[in-house]
């Protein structure tokens, strides 16, 4: 890794660190006072507040520059020097789970040349970290994905019968070819954080992560995408394609992440069996 990449990984993690700090506070609110709604109009609380606003502070003590595109708020420009990077985030991926204490939501940024589209394979670092612990998987490009100084890989699974599945079923009634895919699998699991669960695919902990409803938004699943990517797995839409560059995080997508793309295949055919 060179320096700059080491600075650059080094930033996310202490963004992470900074947005646990910041919620640490509200972790133990019997409620949350709703403040209207973000960009996407999904509600907003303290908490989504709270980890936006430290990752703003964080982002502008780390780097002299920047654009900072985050779930809840609109494109925010720091510093007076040209900006060298854009950073695309979910200060609370999985905010459900958060806001009832189940212990699966994160952090999630992924950072792209400031002038580049919001697209995967413009990813040039990432980061998803979880919101209970010190547990983050991060990436730079080519130089493969780890937790803490450990590389994580992708499991090697390539048939559905093997596989731990995840999918996101949130606000969505399975359709026959889901339910055919599910019974076919050999476990099945839905934690409702896209980041989180690609994350586990990352790692190896599940084979796939799959989401078919069209509401998955970029900063839910762009970091933890490329940390797969760089962990060996492959990632795609529900129609086999490469995922598309976005134009804003209101553009809505599908995928299926997967450690491999022999199983991703599997999985897409599956998904698009009229005999069902």
């Amino acid at each position: 890794m060179t320096v700059l990449q080491t600075d650059l990984a080094t930033g996310l993690k202490r963004l992470h660190a900074g947005v646990r700090e910041a919620l640490a506070d509200l972790s133990t609110s019997p409620a949350q006072n709703i403040h209207g709604t973000n960009p996407k109009g999904d509600r907003q609380q303290d908490f989504d507040l709270a980890a936006d606003a430290a990752v703003r502070r964080i982002l502008e003590g780390e780097f002299d520059s920047g654009i900072i595109l985050s779930e809840e708020s609109e494109e925010h420009h720091f510093g007076r020097a040209k900006p060298v990077y854009r950073f695309v985030i979910d200060p609370v991926d999985g905010s459900d789970n958060w806001s009832r204490r189940l212990p699966l939501s994160s952090v999630a940024i992924a950072v792209l040349p400031a002038e580049a589209p919001i697209a995967l394979d413009q990813v040039i670092a990432a980061l998803t970290g979880d919101l209970e612990g010190e547990n983050a998987a991060v990436c730079v490009r080519g130089t493969g994905a780890y937790r803490g100084t450990n590389r994580i890989r992708a499991a090697s699974t390539r048939r559905i019968k093997d596989a731990f599945l995840s999918c996101e079923l949130n606000h969505f009634a399975p359709t026959s070819q889901l339910g055919a895919l599910f019974a076919s699998a050999r476990a099945v699991r839905s934690y409702g954080c896209a980041s989180r669960a690609i994350a586990l695919v990352a790692d190896g902990s599940l084979d796939a992560h799959i989401d078919v409803r069209g509401r998955l938004t970029p900063e839910s699943f762009l970091a933890a995408a490329a940390i797969l990517q760089e962990a060996g797995g492959c990632v795609l839409d529900a129609r086999g394609n490469p995922l598309p560059a976005f134009t804003d995080l209101r553009q809505r997508t599908t995928i299926v992440a997967a450690a491999t793309e022999e199983l991703a295949r599997e999985i897409i055919e599956a998904l698009t069996n009229t005999n069902t």
